[in-house]
């Protein structure tokens, strides 16, 4: 999600009021296997690979695995090739990386065969090398309430009678926590930071994070275990990595939140990856905003089980994020009221187009979404919020289907807030009318 930040006295208010965090809660599907895999060879090779090579494979993983969890380095390397190569000592940093980690679980799937290895790799590594899809878990101790998958291709190479790990490069690895340089974790009751670089660096991000998580709180009040994962590469590209996207598509975002749905609709392992350059464009209070707003959608998912209009679940993340930063409606609206005032303002509430930075300005959409979220909570209060929240993203009992987010909101409005969407929405046009004019 995007946010901007302007320069001057207003414009550090200015700034929050396009605190505009563009679409960032879903997973990254996984990379495609990368081109040097999918060439032919001879021995993968092999039309019929054979059981054992891959229960053998299985049971190294299974040794790099328990190494891990037991801190015990000579194991881990134990299951290398070699050591002093190039691909062991990124393998030995990544074990140093998941030994600063407070691992929950920490375990390999099955190895599956994956494209066969190129004529030219096969002479490098032997003609019983291979390549081996791998799907891991891994969790967060005191943090994650479920686990996250995880990819890895493995090169694997026979040693007499021993299988060994050769390579991660003849495949679509994913990037993951423990790849970033550096790592440095920092903790505290409710937040858990894990970046790179020094303490000193990332410490700030501690006292975002504890903020936030209080502020969460104050509103949503119950269901949520009050806990926070914040990831901060050093780089633009490495958060891009780390969220799966093309660093294009996430320029001019500080902030994603990140992490799997689970088959019961809720999130239980979701990071909160901060995008260090823009982040660092916003003042003191913006930088709170955005963890604030990140925060508030990491605890809804976490506690509901069906999705929201969009409109609904940006401006409620807004609404925590600027509740307490002292700044006015009119402030922190500026995008949205110059519209008004030119007379291009909305006429309905917002969709999805308008959230996608690719097709519109985004701002004024979140500006808008947040200013309807208020309107319910000057009719009914905060207390009325999140019972109309949770009655849009709780799929009711005895329910076959989570059914569509938007007649699921529209719904909800007499059952809970005793109004329609109709009378709602006009209401709330003119009060951005009586707002921009003010």
């Amino acid at each position: 999600m995007r946010r901007k930040a302007g320069c001057g006295d207003r414009a550090a208010l200015a700034a929050l009021t396009v605190v505009a965090l563009a679409g960032a809660c879903s997973s990254p599907s996984p990379p495609a296997p990368s081109s040097s895999s999918a060439t032919s060879s001879t021995r993968q090779n092999a039309a019929a690979p054979t059981v054992d090579r891959e229960d053998a494979l299985a049971a190294v993983l299974a040794r790099r695995a328990a190494a891990v969890r037991a801190h015990d380095r000579a194991a881990f390397a134990a299951t290398l090739d070699n050591p002093a190569s190039g691909f062991g000592l990124r393998q030995l940093a990544q074990y140093d990386a998941l030994s600063r980690l407070p691992l929950g679980t920490f375990t390999y799937g099955t190895p599956e065969p994956a494209p066969a290895l190129g004529a030219d790799r096969v002479a490098q590594l032997g003609p019983d090398a291979w390549v081996a899809r791998v799907a891991g878990r891994y969790s967060l101790a005191g943090y994650d309430s479920a686990t996250r998958e995880f990819e890895s291709y493995f090169t694997a190479v026979r040693r007499g009678s021993r299988w060994l790990l050769a390579d991660d490069t003849d495949g679509g690895t994913q990037v993951q926590l423990w790849d970033l340089p550096r790592l440095t974790v920092l903790r505290s009751a409710t937040t858990l930071v894990v970046g790179s670089g020094p303490a000193s660096r990332l410490r700030p991000y501690l006292a975002l994070g504890d903020l936030a998580v209080s502020r969460v709180r104050s509103v949503w009040t119950s269901g949520w275990n009050a806990r926070l994962v914040l990831v901060v590469p050093p780089t633009a590209t490495q958060m891009a990595e780390q969220v799966g996207q093309d660093p294009r598509q996430v320029a001019q975002v500080a902030a994603v939140t990140d992490g799997p749905i689970a088959t019961t609709g809720r999130a239980g392992a979701d990071r909160v990856v901060v995008n260090p350059g823009a982040f660092a464009t916003l003042e003191v209070k913006g930088k709170q905003v955005v963890v604030t707003h990140e925060a508030t959608h990491v605890a809804v998912r976490a506690t509901t089980d069906r999705p929201v209009p969009l409109w609904l679940s940006e401006g409620l993340a807004d609404y925590v994020g600027y509740r307490d930063i002292g700044a006015t409606r009119s402030q922190v609206a500026a995008a949205l009221l110059d519209r008004v005032r030119a007379g291009s303002g909305p006429k309905a509430l917002p969709d999805a187009a308008d959230f996608d930075p690719s097709r519109s300005t985004i701002a004024p959409s979140y500006n808008a979404a947040w200013l309807a979220v208020c309107r319910i909570v000057d009719a009914r209060g905060e207390v009325g919020l999140v019972r109309y929240y949770r009655a849009v993203a709780t799929t009711p009992r005895g329910a076959r289907a989570p059914g569509d987010p938007d007649a699921n909101a529209e719904a909800a409005f007499p059952a809970v807030l005793g109004t329609t969407e109709t009378a709602f929405t006009r209401d709330w046009l003119a009060y951005l009318r009586r707002l921009a004019g003010s």
